[in-house]
């Protein structure tokens, strides 16, 4: 009976070391911060084959998890438009043209070794609306957004919002996504906005002919900005 009681014993002590080594592992990999890389990759698969809200299928990516994207805030990206060296991403996940553009960029930087620095622009920038053909500013832009469109204002278009036919002026420019823009030493080499021509929507899959055509204009832009900081 005794033998039998230690028995069990060691039975439950093996089981409750399991169950407690089980439990710290999924706790200390649930606390893993994720990079940057793995962070985007995941911000925009997680939309695959979603539907956007009105009837569309978000494009999907597919992204490696040790890209070559680094977050940035609009403070950091400020820096760069001013005095820095590097490719700036401007674009956010439910961007459709974003998501088209992302996968041949950052194969591009793949084959350049250059980072990516990423500014997700979706909630900092200004939006309007027409109301009994009046434009309404439902919301102002970030502060860091501003200083953006002023450091790229030689580069940017002015803004207008469609109505009735006509074209109502915003009286600011606008920074569309996607934009990547190439700089070195605080100087604009080259900008790029959308993705190519050909492409009418940005549900519609690339073709083949597409990406090439993209890759070359990302890489002629990426190569731009020379002596580019990888780490």
């Amino acid at each position: 009976m005794e033998k039998r009681n230690k028995l069990i014993l060691i039975s439950l002590i093996i089981i409750t070391v399991i169950i407690l080594g089980l439990c710290c592992y999924f706790i200390i990999n649930n606390q893993r911060t994720l990079s940057d890389a793995e962070k985007f990759r995941d911000e925009y698969m997680e939309l695959n084959d979603k539907d956007n809200g009105f009837g569309q299928i978000y494009p999907t990516v597919s992204l490696n998890e040790e890209n070559k994207i680094k977050y940035i805030t609009e403070d950091e990206a400020i820096e760069l438009l001013k005095e820095g060296t590097g490719i700036i991403y401007f674009g956010y996940s439910t961007c459709p043209w974003c998501r088209s553009l992302i996968t041949p960029l950052l194969e591009v930087a793949e084959e350049e070794n250059v980072n990516i620095y990423y500014l997700d622009i979706k909630e900092i920038r200004s939006s309007f609306s027409v109301q009994d053909g009046n434009l309404i500013t439902e919301k102002k832009g970030s502060k860091g957004y501003y200083e953006i469109l002023n450091l790229l204002d030689d580069y940017l278009d002015e803004y207008y919002v469609g109505y009735d036919n006509e074209q109502l002026d915003t009286l600011e420019k606008r920074l569309y996504a996607p934009t990547v823009v190439a700089i070195n030493n605080g100087e604009v080499t080259d900008m790029h906005v959308g993705t190519v021509d050909t492409q009418e929507s940005g549900y519609d899959r690339l073709t083949n002919e597409q990406v090439s055509e993209l890759k070359e204009r990302l890489t002629t832009l990426i190569k731009s900005a020379k002596n580019i900081n990888c780490s």
